[in-house]
């Protein structure tokens, strides 16, 4: 009979795998987290007040609220209008990116379907009313327009919120920011375009760009 042999010295056997759908542990850092999270959204909230203080949409507008309440908190934080049809969405708040990218201010526009965004891509509504746009904006920074033509965001102006922190009220600076991107938005006529655009898109109409009064 082979009696068993006893382990060769060194380091002990590795502990087998921890079964896959164990979540890992919390860590300080999740609580802290946690804990700032309150307070940032707070100073997010003040920025989109002061930002509303530089321009609103006026009231005969076909956009409205659709909360009191910035919204979301998952990849992005602020206020969304819609017209009454939901064919396009607009976003005003700060963004950032499940990469953990630097998070940006943005003013936004999005379709309220697919289908819209399509025709609207397919048309080149988002390039035309971006560059539109941007003729009210050229003191703060650009308009970009979506080039990926199956997403349903079409244009807006974002800038990386680092990018403030030179001034000597970086929150004031970025509430002058987002005025003047929805500002420019209304003022220039793109945002009237782009909802009539929509609109003739969501009929079915086939309305090319220039019978429109096209920026």
């Amino acid at each position: 009979m082979i009696e068993p042999a006893a382990p060769p010295p060194g380091d002990p056997p590795a502990a087998p795998d921890p079964a896959p759908d164990r979540l890992e542990p919390l860590l300080l850092e999740d609580f802290v987290a946690l804990v700032r999270l309150p307070s940032l959204f707070r100073r997010i909230d003040a920025v989109i007040r002061r930002a509303l203080l530089h321009f609103e949409l006026p009231t005969d507008t076909p956009f409205q609220l659709e909360s009191e309440q910035p919204v979301d908190g998952v990849v992005e934080y602020g206020l969304r209008w819609s017209d009454a049809q939901g064919n396009l969405r607009l976003f005003l708040g700060m963004s950032w990116l499940e990469q953990g990218h630097d998070p940006a201010w943005e003013v936004r526009v999005e379709a309220g379907a697919p289908g819209i965004a399509r025709a609207l891509h397919a048309r080149r509504w988002p390039q035309l009313c971006a560059r539109r746009a941007e003729s009210r904006f050229t003191e703060w920074d650009r308009f970009w327009h979506e080039e990926d033509v199956k997403s349903q965001t079409l244009l807006g102006a974002s800038a990386a919120a680092t990018r403030f922190l030179e001034d000597e009220e970086p929150e004031s600076s970025a509430a002058e920011y987002l005025g003047g991107a929805f500002y420019a938005l209304h003022a220039s006529g793109a945002l009237h375009a782009l909802l009539e655009a929509a609109r003739a898109a969501a009929r079915g109409d086939g309305m090319e760009s220039e019978e429109a009064g096209a920026p």
